[in-house]
């Protein structure tokens, strides 16, 4: 503890003069690790060591401290391989990374030209030092700024510090074995804290739409399955009726077409098994992401750039490499609260071309996680596997097999015809109310992306995206999880009136599913023999068990539009009213249906 408290002191001359009184008690409370160290980053308790604070209470000193604990390890390497020989040439080359740094073209508008290094005859030639002295550290330096930044100072400080941290322990005036003695005595304490998680709270929520793919999940499917279950066992019984107690073989053939067909309509069921499953086993699906794409961890220092942005917005996120080029990022689950970023070979190259455009690309995955999404949506997902193949398999098994005993001269055609009609308006449906929340929970990812760096950028990125090797039918099926990159475009403008079209949005679904199934009510009625009055009847009657039935879902779609801008306030904007108005116009929808379903005197079902 006294040789961390007497360092501590030393870095405090250089780094956070108005410190230096109790410096070196502060290096001896934070070696001691426990309830001292604690009290260090707890501005209630006193924890202030005097001086400026980086904003959060507390002092520079502990968090540079904890800083340098973190990359103890891999200084420590850096020295115990045997890479440097002494201290003047890890001075040089902690110089010339500064150099390079202050001289990059985006900081000099910031800071002006660098002053040059400190000239010395024995100065090492960055040219010619070894790769791995470089690589660790660089290592070093991103993950000492990472956390500099983590606790509240800002970013070019943080790489002032960083810099000054590394030069005063590595000053030629101190030995290798000075040095390495205090790695080691850092080392022997308690790992450094974990990184402040990133405040969810506040503005940087209120980007964020209403989470209806949770609410389809959690209100929509647990409400719609049993009834559904129901109806489809009413329907088995009726077709198995045909099928074994009719003497006709006509009947029987439409017996076994009909609970062919009838099959397909489950298709709520496995998507909510399929969710459970996504849900239940996010490890498993991890590794076989991972086995799939051939994921792995990267040294490669545009990877390590990569990952140091992403830890700076969300830390609980790592990054794999792929040398793949199907696609640009995606994120994916390992764990209930862990999730990775999958970023492939195009996302590298965007990186170097239009950092901006890829760092958009990220925030959009990193929204996904904030959104808890990806345990829906991403990589290898059931959920989203089963919304893009269920179509086709509905066409081929049971649109196909009706409509080909109608054409070729069935018997019970005019029958079977008024079931295609009912069958073929279940494909739009069904896939309603799924897509809408996919394509919803996109869009949302997609503001968090404009907030943080502007429309432009993310329309670029759209377009790299749109630049992707991809046939036609890849393409077609990624409509039923992803919008249209074209309406991307027109909403990251804020065109269709901006929030409020967002969120008229769901509400606006739930009316065109009504609509649809009322609009082949009537010739399929008529089709089966109903004259046009009775059939106008019976769909208004259906309409109305319709509301009915959905009655738990027009009410918590209304409460949610009712609540959500008082989730996501903002609370230091002077606009902090704006989005209460968007949502409560939405709101009026769904009330409107849930009032109007107590008109009919029908049973809820």
């Amino acid at each position: 503890m006294e040789l961390v408290g007497a360092w501590s002191r030393r870095l405090a001359e250089r780094l956070t003069p108005h410190e230096i009184d109790f410096a070196a008690e502060v290096g001896a409370a934070y070696a001691e690790g426990g309830e001292r160290r604690r009290r260090l980053f707890d501005p209630g308790d006193g924890g202030e060591t005097g001086g400026f604070a980086p904003g959060a209470g507390i002092g520079e000193l502990p968090v540079i401290l904890d800083a340098l604990r973190a990359v103890a390890g891999h200084l420590h390497t850096f020295l115990a391989d045997g890479m440097i020989g002494n201290t003047l040439a890890v001075y040089a080359l902690i110089q010339a990374r500064r150099g390079t740094e202050t001289s990059s073209p985006e900081r000099a508008a910031v800071r002006g030209p660098s002053s040059p290094g400190p000239s010395s005859p024995s100065r090492t030639d960055p040219g010619r030092t070894d790769p791995g002295q470089g690589r660790l550290l660089d290592q070093a330096i991103d993950l000492l700024t990472e956390r500099l930044v983590a606790y509240g100072i800002s970013r070019e400080r943080a790489e002032q510090q960083t810099y000054r941290l590394l030069e005063t322990v590595f000053a030629p005036g101190n030995t290798l074995e000075e040095i390495e003695a205090l790695l080691t005595a850092l080392l022997a304490t308690p790992p450094a804290a974990p990184l402040p998680e990133p405040r969810l709270g506040g503005r940087s929520r209120s980007w964020m739409l209403p989470p209806w793919l949770w609410f389809y999940l959690i209100a929509c499917l647990p409400v719609g399955v049993p009834g559904l279950i129901g109806d489809w066992i009413r329907q088995a019984t009726d077709y198995w009726g045909l099928m074994t107690d009719s003497s006709v073989g006509v009947a029987r053939t439409a017996g076994i077409v009909l609970g062919v067909a009838s099959i397909t309509q489950l298709f709520p069921v496995l998507v909510l098994l399929g969710a459970m499953a996504s849900l239940l086993l996010p490890a498993s699906r991890g590794r076989r992401v991972e086995r799939r794409h051939d994921l792995r961890v990267s040294d490669n220092p545009v990877i390590g750039e990569i990952a140091a942005f992403v830890r700076r917005q969300d830390p609980s996120i790592a990054i794999r490499f792929s040398e793949s080029s199907r696609m640009l990022a995606r994120v994916y689950p390992v764990g209930w609260r862990k999730a990775r970023i999958a970023v492939f070979l195009p996302l590298t190259v965007l990186w170097r071309a239009d950092r901006e455009a890829a760092e958009a690309v990220l925030l959009h995955e990193i929204a996904h996680r904030r959104q808890r999404d990806q345990h829906v949506v991403g990589l290898a997902s059931p959920f989203t596997w089963l919304v893009r193949v269920w179509g086709p398999i509905f066409v081929l098994a049971g649109l196909l097999p009706i409509t080909l005993y109608a054409t070729f001269g069935g018997v019970a055609g005019r029958l079977l015809i008024g079931q295609l009609l009912v069958l073929a308006v279940a494909v739009p449906r069904m896939l309603l109310m799924p897509v809408m929340a996919l394509w919803l929970a996109e869009l949302s990812a997609d503001r968090l992306a404009v907030r943080e760096r502007g429309a432009d950028v993310l329309i670029r990125a759209l377009d790299r995206e749109r630049a992707l090797p991809r046939g036609r039918l890849r393409r077609a099926g990624g409509l039923l999880t992803h919008p249209p990159l074209g309406l991307r475009r027109k909403v990251a403008e804020g065109r269709f009136h901006g929030l409020t079209g967002l969120a008229v949005a769901w509400p606006a679904t739930l009316v065109v599913r009504l609509v649809l199934v009322s609009a082949v009510a009537l010739p399929a009625f008529m089709l089966i023999g109903e004259d046009a009055g009775a059939a106008i009847a019976h769909v208004f009657q259906s309409i109305a068990d319709g509301l009915a039935f959905d009655r738990l879902i027009l009410a918590g779609s209304t409460v949610l539009l009712v609540v959500w801008p008082w989730i996501v306030r903002t609370r230091h904007d002077d606009r902090r009213n704006a989005q209460f108005i968007p949502y409560a116009l939405a709101a009026v929808l769904p009330l409107a249906l849930y009032s109007a379903s107590f008109l009919g005197n029908v049973p809820t079902g």
